[in-house]
Parts: structure tokens; C-alpha cells; sequence
């Protein structure tokens, strides 16, 4: 029993959030912080077994929600008849936006869905050319502007939209997933419900 436990990696801590925007020359991370609860994902112990050194680092690009996951570990336990190390990506594929493509088949075409199903699991260079290309800077939310301000000597805009826009459907999923990260209880929507029932909804993005 004592061998096993030295197998499993409390999850809070295992994960590891990152929020990043282009930079001059590569990306630059603007915040890095744990999750409050990880149950909704891992299990009620939240705790992941298999790994020894495990970290599970997922990154944010700030402006678009897009995620990159990395998984690394010091060593992996080697199955044992049934028991055997938990498939990290193949249990995140159910929370993280790019990895549910059927909610975005009215939408968006095959080549763009299967970019989407992939997206977050390709390689960290791929995510940092994309954000690196991507234009974070003149990026718009989705929506329609309803009113600006200045605090601090900072600008800031609010935007409105409803959840039956494609544009708004698609940001609202890739936050989803901080839900179940820091609110207790909490339930990510059912994005998947019929448009009138979505349309009861307006988001707004500051």
C-alpha cells in the first residue's frame, strides 16, 4: 500500500494555470496559479496515480481562451494486471473546449474542427507560434460594445452577447473549465441545449 501512494500526485498542485499573451520575441505569462478544487476532474481524493514529478501545466492565451496542456513526469508506473496510471489527457479531453468538436458542428468546418480537437494537446511551440502570430492585440470579445471607462489610468470595455452567438458559445466553453476549478460545486453549462434555452442567456466580457 505505502509503494502505491508514492504513485499518487495530489492534483491541486500537479496543475498548474497559466494566463500568457505574446511577447517581443516568445510568450510571456502575465499570471501562473493552482486550482481550488480538481474533484470535478480527478476524482473526490483529487489525486492522479501513476506518476512520480508529475506537472500538468496548462496555458491560457489571455485574449482568446485557446489552451495548450503539457504533461510531465519524473517517472510513470508501469501496469500491474489492472492497475495502471491514470490517462491524464484522456480524462481532460471531457473538460478542455478543443476536445468536444460535436457541440461546434453547425459551425465550423471539418478542417477548423479538427484543428480545434487538437489543438490543445499539440506541442508548446505550435501554441506559441500560434499566439506569437495570433492578433492578441486587436483582438475584439465577441458581441457588441455597450460602454468604455478609464480606471487607474487604464481602458477598459464592456461587451454583451448571447449564447446563441457562435463567437460568444465558443469563448463562454473555453472558460468552462475555471468553474469546476475555483467555484465549489459548480456545474460548467450545457452549451448543448436548444437555442431558444440559450438565448435566455447574455454574457458580458470586460
Amino acid at each position: 500500500m505505502a509503494e502505491l501512494e508514492e504513485w499518487s500526485s495530489d492534483s491541486n498542485q500537479a496543475v498548474e494555470i497559466s494566463i500568457v499573451q505574446a511577447g517581443q520575441e516568445s510568450p510571456k505569462t502575465l499570471s501562473t496559479f493552482h486550482p481550488k478544487f480538481t474533484y470535478p476532474i480527478f476524482g473526490d481524493q483529487e489525486s492522479i496515480f501513476g506518476y512520480q514529478g508529475l506537472r500538468i501545466v496548462i496555458r491560457f492565451a489571455a485574449h482568446d481562451l485557446r489552451s495548450n496542456i503539457q504533461i510531465t513526469h519524473d517517472k510513470r508506473f508501469e501496469a500491474v494486471g489492472d492497475t495502471k496510471a491514470t490517462d491524464i489527457e484522456e480524462t481532460l479531453k471531457d473538460w478542455i473546449p478543443s476536445s468536444k468538436p460535436l457541440l461546434f458542428l453547425r459551425f465550423y468546418s471539418v478542417k477548423r474542427l479538427n484543428d480545434e480537437f487538437t489543438a490543445a494537446f499539440r506541442s508548446a511551440t505550435h501554441f506559441d507560434t500560434h499566439l506569437q502570430n495570433s492578433s492578441g492585440k486587436d483582438f475584439k470579445p465577441p458581441g457588441y460594445l455597450i460602454e468604455s471607462y478609464t480606471s487607474r489610468n487604464r481602458n477598459f470595455e464592456i461587451w454583451n452577447g448571447e449564447l446563441t452567438d457562435p463567437a460568444v458559445k465558443e469563448l463562454v466553453e473555453r472558460m468552462q473549465i475555471f468553474v469546476s476549478f475555483f467555484v465549489e460545486g459548480g456545474r460548467p453549462l450545457d452549451l448543448g441545449e436548444e437555442e431558444w434555452t440559450l438565448s435566455r442567456w447574455r454574457v458580458f466580457f470586460v
